[in-house]
Formats: structure tokens, sequence, C-alpha cells
């Protein structure tokens, strides 16, 4: 099984529970890593036996510029539906996003949440 992954993606969104979040928006940060059922490119060394990096990329920017959503959840659900629906050759799909620097008591560096699921479930 080989593993392509895309970390980091970085973008400013107006997602959020509260207001200010979604009037000021907030730094994202995105890591999609998914699972492909041939590794077949470890061999041939040929880009259309695998997955793209840029189109896990791809599709963390159109979530991040679509619809204002409450929750980093649903973000990482988006994302992991549109892998799925798109790319018929990834068996599973691990998304975590995180809010960098978040108004929270504690002043955590960010918070998130991952979301991983197999193309069977």
């Amino acid at each position: 099984m080989m593993k392509v992954f895309a970390r980091g993606i970085a973008f400013d969104g107006k997602h959020g529970v509260y207001e200010e979040e979604r009037r000021d928006g907030r730094h994202f940060e995105v890591d999609v890593e998914v699972s492909l059922s041939d590794a077949s490119s470890a061999e041939s060394d040929e880009l259309n036996e695998t997955l793209d990096y840029r189109h896990l990329a791809e599709i963390v920017v159109e979530v991040a510029q679509g619809p204002s959503r409450y929750l980093v959840e649903k973000l990482a659900g988006e994302v992991v539906r549109l892998v799925l629906e798109r790319h018929a050759q990834v068996e599973e799909v691990c998304v975590e996003v995180r809010k960098i620097a978040p108004d929270v008591a504690g002043s955590p560096a960010w918070v998130g949440a991952r979301l991983q699921r197999r193309r069977s479930d």
C-alpha cells in the first residue's frame, strides 16, 4: 500500500462558531494523507500511477474558499468526502484541520480535529 500526503496546507478562512471568527477570519492549516491500493508508481516512476499530491491541496483550497463552516470537524469531513468522491484509487484518507492561535484560554498554539475514513466505511 502506498501513502501519499500533503502537510501544512495553509489558508485564511472565515470559519468558526463565533461572529468575530466568521467576520475577521482565522488562519488554518490542513494535513491530508491517503492510502492507495496500488503502489506500482514506486517501480514505474509514472505520475499517472499514483495520486498527484497537488490534487489533495486543490481540494483543501476549494473547501477553504467554499461556504463558511462553524466547525473544523465539518471542514475535515468535506475534504474527506471530496477526496473519496474524486479519486477512486484512494482506499483510506485522513484529514487534520488546525485552527492556528485560537482565542482560547491557555493560548494553545492550535486546536483542531482529525477525521480518518476508509472507502468501505
